[in-house]
């Protein structure tokens, strides 16, 4: 049986398994012995820059492995006059006439990486391309692509679209060098010991920062054909499991994803000054003319801003656009308000407020959540959750989410019944704390730091650090929102969401 070292680095010729018409299941045992994904002896036993999680492919594969470039730059090349997306606005203010120009601008700026890492990844060289990856998640990710887990979604958040089965979602970002040079001024040079303050997590004007959503089925019978909207869309294999919400939950397997959306965020003060960053999501249109599954890449929406006063009125948006010729289904998750959100971001959730519970409901948005990034030092946490919600103290690691949970009923509670967010009325001054415009050097909450709208230093990074490093070998106290697979209370590991039994 095949076992990883941890810092191994491979690379081989791209290969896809087929067998009756999809990738066959094969399982690989673990490195690290684990029964669940990622475990928290794992977590504990993590290095900084290791690849993956110790899951192997099985020996039939013959493709290429996912190495971290973590060889971060001192220096980064300054922008020679306005970038492109900058001038596709004719170097003015990014609005919502101008929105889509500017996207498209973006998105063909990326191009050359994204199309050869979609693609063509039998050729593709993340250090060449000058594409790096953030340290300390290689608990958690597979061993191909460097995925890691986030998301699991039914035909209830997408009907009338076909969708056959439930399907998870897998992440993947990537920093260019403009935005390494952030990880590099945080995490310096062996990334254990970080500099735990608003300076050294602000990023440069213009860097970029893109993330990769694939989605796989959680039936094993169907590997593929589970949704007429991806017919087309690049196909990833990954080594994860095919549903890793149950229990106990599957092993690790050779299985293949979609790549369904790719997200990408920029850094421009000139264009959005109120908050400093412009957010984009591309969803795949199986419709869309082009060449190849990239050209069908198509914008969903560009946000830059909260729209405070805009309420849940998306006539009143002037800080978001929605693309009207978006496919449908990514247009059904998009949050409170028509707010900027794709399909894998976690927008719409199970809440309760006013002694009511409500399933579905959109609470969130790419901008709102994306404020939430902050980190308090004394606690080792986030004060505030990434969604509206009322905070908790953590008592119990194992049990205790950081923020309050509800049941049915709209009571407060613990448990597997208590699978809701406890949440403030949408639209009150409490609920509203999650959609001001900030700047990325403002944190949420006094007494924290702000990491400039980046969720992978608060939400993950920063937990892994901390469980792996501190003397007292203490899981972080919201390590829990990472859920080991399987555990009595699950949560989405992209939004941290507590996940109803119905979604298991």
């Amino acid at each position: 049986m095949k076992r990883f070292n941890r810092t191994l680095i491979v690379t081989a010729c791209l290969s896809l398994f087929a067998a009756s018409g999809g990738v066959e299941a094969q399982t690989a045992k673990s490195a690290f012995d684990a029964t669940a994904l990622p475990s928290l002896a794992a977590m504990q036993q993590a290095t900084p820059f290791q690849n993956n999680n110790g899951y192997a492919p099985p020996p039939g594969y013959t493709g290429p492995l996912f190495s971290l470039n973590h060889d971060w730059p001192k220096f980064a090349k300054s922008q020679v006059g306005p970038p492109p997306w900058r001038k596709a606005i004719n170097n003015g203010r990014i609005n919502i006439h101008n929105a889509e120009a500017y996207a498209n601008a973006l998105k063909e700026a990326v191009a050359p990486n994204a199309r050869k890492l979609i693609l063509d990844y039998a050729h593709w060289d993340a250090a060449k391309a000058g594409w790096y990856n953030e340290p300390w998640l290689g608990s958690l990710r597979d061993a191909i692509h460097g995925t890691y887990q986030a998301g699991v979604f039914g035909d209830d958040s997408f009907p009338g679209t076909g969708l056959k089965v439930k399907f998870q979602t897998n992440v993947l970002t990537y920093y260019d060098p403009m935005a390494a040079l952030t990880l590099r001024s945080f995490w310096g040079a062996d990334a254990m010991t970080p500099a735990l303050n608003t300076r050294s997590s602000q990023f440069m004007e213009d860097a970029i920062i893109v993330k990769a959503a694939v989605f796989s089925s959680t039936d094993k019978d169907q590997p593929r054909d589970w949704w007429p909207v991806l017919k087309g869309a690049a196909e990833w294999p990954m080594m994860i499991p095919i549903n890793s919400h149950k229990k106990p939950p599957d092993e690790p397997t050779l299985w293949t994803g979609y790549v369904a959306q790719f997200d990408i965020i920029v850094k421009d003060r000139a264009s959005s000054p109120d908050t400093g960053w412009v957010f984009m999501t591309l969803v795949y249109d199986a419709d869309a003319p082009g060449k190849d599954a990239w050209d069908k890449m198509v914008p969903l929406g560009v946000q830059w801003g909260n729209d405070e006063a805009a309420g849940a009125d998306p006539k009143k948006l002037v800080e978001n656009w929605n693309n009207p010729k978006a496919p449908k289904y990514s247009t059904q998750t998009l949050g409170w308000g028509d707010r900027l959100s794709g399909p894998n971001d976690g927008a719409r959730n199970n809440i309760a407020f006013g002694g009511k519970s409500y399933k579905n409901y959109p609470d969130s948005s790419c901008m709102s959540c994306h404020s939430t990034a902050e980190w308090n030092t004394t606690k080792n946490r986030m004060m505030s959750f990434l969604l509206p919600s009322y905070y908790a103290e953590i008592k119990d690691p194992d049990k205790d989410p950081g923020f309050k949970t509800c049941n049915e009923q709209g009571k407060e509670g613990q448990g597997d019944a208590y699978s809701y967010i406890c949440s403030p009325v949408p639209g009150s001054a409490e609920w509203m704390k999650w959609f001001k415009n900030r700047k990325g050097d403002v944190a949420m909450d006094p007494g924290s730091f702000a990491t400039d709208f980046d969720e992978v230093f608060s939400f993950k990074a920063l937990k892994l650090w901390y469980t792996a490093t501190n003397p007292q070998k203490k899981p972080a106290p919201q390590l829990k929102l990472l859920s080991r697979p399987g555990a009595p209370m699950e949560y989405n590991q992209y939004t941290g969401a507590p996940l109803p039994s119905d979604d298991k």
